[in-house]
């Protein structure tokens, strides 16, 4: 069976464990061929989003992600996770500098330990970009430097810059796909 499975949320915790859950049980079915995780996101934690990478490229399968929709900002790296990318005609990614944003729990005594982590995060995050999707350093570091403007890529531009490889639609003719199952990841 080939599975399908839409992950339509933000890069965090909660929705990152659902998702690892889902791709796990999917793995583990008797009828598995292939796995496409369809990604439209809008992006999330540097945390999270690199642990995903991580998560999907140590599976024992490779898997193939789609972009269906929006592809933003931490879930660029997510996306370039997979072993075969595509995307939709009307997807987009979209680059910007990482914010770093404060919640309840972060003492002020700490800030420099985050400060480092973030910065670090950030680092990895585009190290993941350049060396995946091949694009140049200098690129890499005027779509996430400091002070750089964001950037939407569209499809022809994402096959340019290596981000997929292909532009296409899942089921161009509307027809019944008997040999795929489409499963849904929820939080």
């Amino acid at each position: 069976m080939n599975y399908r499975l839409v992950f339509n949320g933000p890069i965090k915790a909660t929705p990152g464990n659902a998702l690892r859950a889902r791709v796990a049980n999917i793995l583990e079915q008797a009828d598995f061929e292939s796995l496409t995780v369809i990604v439209s996101s809008e992006g999330g934690d540097t945390r999270e989003g690199l642990s995903l990478y991580n998560f999907f490229r140590s599976l024992p399968q490779p898997v193939r992600m789609h972009a269906a929709g929006h592809v933003d900002s931490m879930a660029v790296p997510v996306f370039l996770a997979g072993a075969v990318r595509t995307c939709s005609p009307t997807a987009r990614f979209y680059f910007h500098p990482f914010a770093w944003t404060f919640d309840s729990s972060q003492r002020l005594d700490g800030l420099d330990d985050i400060g480092q982590r973030f910065e670090n995060d950030v680092l990895a995050a585009r190290t993941i970009v350049t060396e995946r999707a091949n694009l140049p350093a200098d690129l890499a570091e005027t779509l996430y430097g400091r002070g750089s403007r964001p950037a939407v890529v569209i499809p022809p531009q994402a096959v340019e810059w290596g981000l997929v490889e292909t532009v296409e639609e899942l089921n161009p003719g509307a027809e019944s796909q008997s040999n795929t199952a489409l499963w849904t990841v929820t939080w």
